[in-house]
């Protein structure tokens, strides 16, 4: 008997234990889930947070084309930007010379 009641210990805790790790695979599924989700919208976060930065930079350009009561900072966004224009149109003139010849 003794024996018996050992087996049948040994089974009850098996099946314990099995009940566990079906609740751990389901609670580890649901969390795989859960971090695919959280991936997702931190992918579409940072796109988004991108495509504001580019639209803020394109403002800050309109802004400093017009030139009309800027801050220290904005007229300094606009000489930069009207250098950049101008190394560009430089690199062009270059590019267009070397096509010539």
């Amino acid at each position: 008997m003794e024996i018996e009641q050992y087996i049948q210990s040994i089974e009850d805790k098996l099946q314990q234990l099995f009940r566990k790790l079906q609740l751990a695979q389901a609670d580890n599924a649901t969390l795989r889930e859960q971090l695919q989700a959280q991936q997702e919208e931190l992918l579409q976060q940072q796109s988004t947070i991108t495509a504001l930065d580019e639209k803020l930079k394109l403002s800050k350009i309109a802004t400093a084309t017009q030139g009309n009561g800027l801050s220290e900072d904005e007229d300094a966004f606009r000489r930069e930007v009207r250098g950049k224009i101008n190394d560009y149109i430089r690199e062009i003139d270059r590019c267009i010379a070397l096509l010539n010849s």
